[in-house]
């Protein structure tokens, strides 16, 4: 039987119990439950040549209940490299990728967290690979971005991405319709296009895209059509089908007769990869490096968008202002541009921009050469140097012999008995050049006592030349091209160095980003354009806090 004094001391525990089990419940409830709201978002893009982006996120996030303690910023894809983050205080934060399926994040743990009403802003710098593509027009890339989304209230979002250099108001597409668009000085003066909304719902996505020519960026992902993309889905299913009726074919064939042949199977490729430039085919004919940059200095000699100064001891370069009495200015493309950024002050070539070319080269011919079939491609442009040698070889005349080599030059260069087949077609033939050509002075430079002198500058159509004796022209010529090889690089080492081997399929192609947190803040001035034509996909990750 329980006394009173039991069953006092019980009853004061339970009522004690109680109470604190309904003061604890809130705090338990207001720990485990979460409130915020974002000030701002900003996304500032920048556009690499090599085809990645720098993602910065400029991120003001307010606690309304509970305590943060770390924010969670979806990325593009999950192909991406974490740069630095900094707090507002200019404190350090440490990341992490936090990654969960195709959930791409990025983990930012706060220096301190923050609790009930308080705010955090910071910034985010990583590197995004794949995220410029090949557009329906094959002469166009796109990129589709759709900023982090969150599950609360954004009040202001930005968008803001810098395109390549070269890209104009004329050239570039985008959607939705810009909010503005202008040339930054502090990025170079290269275009910048600007969206800006407010007040965006939970869970409220906001798609942009932008669109231009692809000679303005060195690689860019190309989507697989056509018969790659159909065996990539149904290459397994068809496989097994065809070893399969092969099997059985054979059991068939093998009990009527005795003797039983071996089933082989093939698979077909796209065959050939045309379109290639001769620069291009240069890599894949395996020229060296340097013979590969020689190729494109001679390019850019005949488009005179170039003049050389000196040879000796190194080749000094520089860069032509198009005159408006001379022929229009041909296009330039990737590669050539690059070598145009290489040309420092003093007219010397910086070895470090020249290996980027040379990248540029190699990561283009590598990805347009994907489902073709490498074997019969190379031997399909052996057979364009042979034909373009044809050509000079088997002119009845010098005029006709000396304008096919000038037209062919580029594919000439990529033969390695260059200096021998030069003579084999020159030998009974004067060489005769054309006003516009570079070759009167080029070819004569290196000769100890030239019949003409040579100015320094270029050539115009009223310019006289003289006819040059074939066998001179010949040795002049491979002396020129052997020169400029060896001295078109002088650090040969650093020039090597920078050359970084192509990553393998499977590896991850996003670096370290190079940029560093700037502001998004932009004027808004309301600005018609042309909807660009995405035809890219784009994962889209939503952001969180814990």
């Amino acid at each position: 039987m329980v006394d009173r004094k039991t069953l006092t001391h019980i009853t004061l525990t339970t009522l004690l119990l109680t109470s604190l089990i309904l003061i604890l419940t809130p705090l338990t409830t207001q720990a485990q439950t979460i409130q915020y709201h974002l000030d701002h978002q900003y996304a500032k893009i920048w556009i690499n040549q090599d085809g990645t982006i720098d993602l910065l996120y400029d991120i003001k996030i307010t606690c309304d209940q509970g305590q943060i303690s770390r924010v969670y910023v979806g990325q593009p894809n999950g192909d991406f490299t974490i740069g630095p983050a900094t707090d507002e205080h200019n404190h350090t934060l440490t990341t992490a990728d936090a990654s969960e399926g195709s959930n791409y994040q990025t983990r930012v743990e706060l220096y301190t967290p923050i609790t009930t009403t308080q705010s955090i802003q910071f910034t985010l710098i990583t590197n995004v690979a794949n995220m410029i593509w090949q557009e329906d027009d094959p002469e166009r890339v796109g990129m589709e971005f759709i900023p982090c989304d969150w599950a609360a209230n954004l009040n202001e979002l930005r968008v803001l991405v810098v395109l390549p250099a070269g890209v104009n108001q004329s050239n570039v597409g985008c959607t939705p319709n810009w909010d503005n668009a202008y040339n930054d000085p502090e990025e170079d003066n290269k275009l910048v296009i600007y969206w800006q909304r407010q007040n965006l719902q939970p869970n409220q996505k906001f798609t942009t895209g932008v669109s231009f020519p692809k000679a303005y960026i060195g690689h860019y992902e190309v989507r697989e059509g056509g018969m790659v993309a159909f065996l990539k889905n149904y290459g397994i299913w068809i496989g097994f089908l065809l070893i399969s009726a092969v099997i059985i074919g054979g059991v068939v064939y093998a009990g009527r007769k005795a003797s039983y042949i071996k089933p082989t199977l093939k698979m077909e490729t796209l065959g050939i990869r045309r379109g290639l430039t001769a620069v291009e085919a240069s890599h894949l004919l395996g020229l060296k490096p340097t013979k590969i940059v020689t190729a494109i200095l001679y390019s850019l000699l005949k488009k005179r968008a170039i003049w050389v100064t000196t040879t000796n001891p190194s080749v000094k370069l520089k860069i032509v202002e198009p005159s408006t009495p001379e022929p229009k200015p041909q296009p330039l493309r990737y590669y050539e541009r690059t070598f145009l950024d290489a040309i420092q002050k003093d007219g010397t070539l910086n070895e470090e921009k020249l290996a980027k070319a040379v990248m540029e080269v190699r990561d283009e011919v590598e990805e347009k050469l994907r489902g073709y079939c490498r074997k019969d491609t190379t031997e399909y442009y052996e057979k364009i140097v042979t034909k373009a040698w044809k050509q000079v070889e088997q002119a009845e005349t010098a005029e006709l012999a000396s304008k096919a080599y000038d037209e062919q030059l580029l594919w000439l260069l990529l033969n390695e008995n260059f200096q021998a087949r030069t003579e084999k077609a020159f030998q009974t033939k004067t060489f005769e050049p054309a006003p516009l050509w570079f070759w009167y002075w080029y070819g004569y430079h290196y000769r100890p006592t030239p019949e003409y002198k040579p100015t320094t500058t270029p050539p115009t159509s009223q310019t006289t030349t003289p006819k040059i004796p074939g066998a001179d022209f010949a040795n002049n010529i491979a002396t020129a091209v052997e020169g400029t090889t060896n001295s078109i690089v002088v650090n040969l080492e650093k020039f090597a160095n920078a050359i970084i081997p192509a990553p393998p399929p499977s590896q991850k192609t996003s670096r370290q980003p190079v940029r560093s947190a700037s502001s998004c803040a932009c004027a808004c001035a309301a600005c018609a354009c042309v909807c660009a034509c995405v035809s890219c996909a784009c994962a889209c990750a939503s952001g969180g806090v814990g």
